[in-house]
């Protein structure tokens, strides 16, 4: 099953990453429709390595998320796609009410974390391997994209933002340890777009939600 699901996972990177990108991209957005077994949920790009988040439906009906990751080789695209994690239990977003019973009412709330230690190969990676942690959130139907604030001490003011566009209703955050960042919902309004006012502080392994120089 992990094959089949990693030639998903290594497709969806090559649709929303061409060789050379940057960390953020778009796929077409997906649910678990009728006889759909597998969509991609979100993608997210750091560095030379890029994740996907996709969710199946088992046999039992239950739905399921499972994380994969890949290495950019260049002008040949992504190499093959590993699994990294799966968990069973994922909401069943069939529907705009499934996603609207979770959320309460807010415009977004954390689906949960996680941690892997994978070979990042950056100069401050013990041995090549640092370890990474995963944020999942699902987001109200009305947000067209994520705002994310680095917080990190040292990082410039000026590539400390990014905006995350939203392929469906989940977001996957990859954070490298220490790393801190504000991520805020904004909706578009007219020409421009206009922030919900709620904000996650998220950190990577080893860093204290929160902190930062400023």
């Amino acid at each position: 099953m992990h094959r089949n699901l990693a030639d998903t996972a290594r497709a969806a990177l090559t649709d929303a990453y061409a060789p050379g990108a940057g960390e953020h991209g778009a796929v077409p957005a997906h649910r678990l429709e009728g006889a759909t077994t597998t969509v991609v949920a979100d993608t997210c790009v750091r560095g030379d390595l890029g994740f996907a988040l996709l969710l199946h439906r088992r046999k039992d009906g239950v739905v399921a998320e499972e994380l994969f990751f890949a290495r950019r080789e260049g002008a040949e695209g992504w190499g093959s796609a590993e699994h990294l994690s799966g968990s069973a239990g994922a909401p069943d977003l069939t529907g705009p009410e499934e996603a609207a019973a979770v959320l309460r009412g807010w415009s977004m709330t954390s689906l949960g974390e996680s941690e892997t230690l994978l070979p990042t190969g950056r100069p401050q990676a013990d041995e090549g391997y640092e370890l990474m942690r995963f944020h999942v959130l699902l987001v109200d139907e009305s947000i067209s994209h994520l705002h994310i604030e680095a917080t990190s001490a040292g990082v410039p003011p000026a590539s400390g933002h990014v905006r995350k566009p939203l392929t469906s209703q989940i977001a996957l955050i990859a954070l490298f340890p220490e790393e801190n960042v504000t991520v805020r919902t904004r909706a578009e309004a007219g020409t421009g777009a206009r922030s919900l006012g709620e904000l996650f502080e998220l950190a990577g392994s080893g860093a204290a939600p929160g902190a930062c120089d400023t």
